[in-house]
């Protein structure tokens, strides 16, 4: 009689035992947080040539800027614009991985020269910049104005720039703390299928 009192007493009150499966789930949930890599910004430009506000003997016959990771292949562009937004580029750009070049027109005039490029992020999203350089020894700075953050625009004659699609991604702690969720609740309808029928073979005694 006693035991039997002690199996219903632990059918209504399931106290400790109950509460192992809510504390599996949130466990599972905590550590996909904490396994989750940490959100990555986007891409950023880490060095260039000419370098910013580098004042040349000579005029160069490309540039070259280094990201800091690949870049995606669509939707990038250089444009090197004089103070009357004349653009010497001369061919197309090249991307290898996570540095782009630019070929030049020859003979670049002594001035100051602003280099405007666009990409697309490694994480899909499209980033833009800017920064001048001078050639010659006469050449004076601030004669250009800063673009912004606008996209450069296009020079008489040629065509329009590619859009560039960003991708869609989800957050890596997302998909991270949705695993853990997942786990945790598979766990806990594994318990309750092990908790009915412990207490069927229970009432069948």
């Amino acid at each position: 009689m006693a035991r039997e009192s002690l199996r219903i007493s632990s059918w209504r009150n399931p106290g400790l035992s109950g509460a192992i499966p809510l504390a599996v789930v949130v466990l599972c949930l905590a550590f996909g947080l904490v396994a989750a890599p940490p959100a990555s910004a986007h891409d950023q430009l880490v060095s260039s040539t000419p370098s910013t506000g580098e004042r040349l003997s000579a005029p160069p016959s490309g540039i070259e800027l280094k990201f800091s990771a690949p870049l995606l292949t669509i939707g990038h562009e250089v444009r090197v614009v004089d103070a009357a937004s004349n653009n010497w580029v001369q061919g197309e750009s090249v991307l290898d991985r996570g540095t782009l070049t630019q070929p030049l027109a020859a003979d670049l005039p002594t001035g100051e020269y602003q280099v405007r490029w666009r990409v697309v992020s490694s994480d899909g999203h499209p980033i833009n910049g800017s920064y001048t350089f001078l050639v010659g020894a006469d050449a004076t700075a601030g004669a250009i104005a800063a673009p912004g953050n606008a996209a450069p625009d296009a020079p008489a004659g040629s065509a329009e720039p590619k859009e560039a699609t960003a991708a869609v991604r989800i957050p890596e702690w997302l998909i991270a703390a949705a695993l853990g969720a997942v786990a945790g609740l598979a766990l806990y309808l594994g318990w309750g299928v092990f908790q009915r029928r412990r207490r069927s073979g229970t009432r069948g005694e």
